[in-house]
């Protein structure tokens, strides 16, 4: 399938005016809708697309299942580490622990498995969908008769032992997989001037993905908005952490991503967990309007301590100066 003669017409004017730097985040939206039919299934441009075409409710793709495996993650620990309480293969036990063994296999050492265990990701993965069976109606998993076996039970005992995620994607990524799409359908583009462009185009998808919804296999909801690694830095003299700690961090804000955030439904109540789903490398003064930096003073017992916050919303904006500003700042 190839690009229509007047759609690539369209898209000519969209790429020169990016390419000049006079654009904003309906250009960015009008390129992705044009691309993404013509995407490859699984990619991460196809997902950033997705994410401007649905940001309703998104229910697939390579952040929602990130955002699913990181629910499950942490339910786990709650549930069962953190309560010291062990997994009994033998009965049947939560689905959602089946959808675990298998994130966690992507994300854990082959090399160590295939040492250890004699089994690559792509084997214990087809080895744990033939030994065990998921009950959708009852929302349980159960070990299939005669299945089973000690090496098994000991890969899986290791897989769940670390548990911990990963960012879905690094915008980078974003970038070299559009760059393939567009020289796919024969777009021409000056790779030097586009480059140029890149954060810019960044902050673009950042502030259309901001604020989506997210329905993951549970369903249950979860949500992403734009953040910063910290949402304050300190200026001058030192906190005390809960623990007891003395410190003088964090000194800077780090750079800008999209959070997910989800709510675990635990014994002890629902618990509110966030963690990086999409980075950048994008420095949050270079990229923000100054209005969005606030100064304050904080007393405690070691002296006082200068703070300056960072005030981000849910929904954010590109002004004419290409800096993030609040939405509803735009609208007052």
């Amino acid at each position: 399938m190839t690009l229509p003669l007047k759609d690539l017409a369209k898209l000519n004017q969209t790429i020169g005016r990016i390419q000049s730097g006079q654009f904003d985040a309906n250009d960015i939206d009008n390129l992705l809708m044009k691309l993404r039919p013509y995407a490859g299934t699984g990619s991460i441009f196809l997902e950033v697309a997705h994410f401007v075409a649905h940001p309703d409710a998104r229910d697939r793709g390579i952040a929602q299942e990130s955002m699913t495996a990181f629910a499950d993650s942490m339910r786990y620990f709650m549930e069962y580490v953190s309560e010291k309480r062990p997994l009994n293969l033998g009965a049947p036990f939560p689905a959602y622990i089946y959808r675990l063994f298998l994130s966690q296999i992507r994300l854990s050492d082959e090399r160590r498995l295939k040492a250890e265990f004699r089994m690559s990701h792509a084997s214990l993965i087809k080895k744990i969908e033939s030994n065990f069976s998921v009950d959708k109606k009852a929302g349980t998993c159960s070990l299939r008769t005669n299945k089973g076996g000690v090496e098994l039970i000991a890969a899986l005992q290791y897989v769940t032992s670390f548990i911990h995620s990963r960012p879905a994607f690094h915008i980078h990524n974003f970038h070299q997989e559009l760059k393939e799409v567009m020289r796919a359908q024969w777009v021409n583009f000056d790779e030097q001037a586009w480059d140029a462009q890149n954060d810019r185009i960044s902050l673009a998808i950042l502030c259309l993905m901001s604020n989506t919804t997210f329905v993951l296999a549970d369903g249950s909801r979860a949500t992403c908005k734009l953040e910063t690694e910290n949402h304050f830095r300190i200026l001058s003299g030192q906190r005390r952490l809960p623990i007891g700690t003395v410190t003088s961090e964090p000194s800077s804000f780090g750079n800008l991503m999209i959070l997910g955030e989800v709510t675990i439904k635990g014994s002890k109540g629902p618990l509110r967990v966030s963690f990086p789903l999409i980075t950048t490398d994008l420095n949050p003064h270079q990229r923000c309007d100054p209005s969005l930096f606030l100064r304050d003073h904080t007393p405690n017992e070691l002296g006082e301590y200068g703070v300056e916050i960072i005030n981000l919303a849910a929904d954010m904006s590109l002004s004419q100066e290409y800096k993030l500003v609040r939405t509803d700042s735009l609208v007052q």
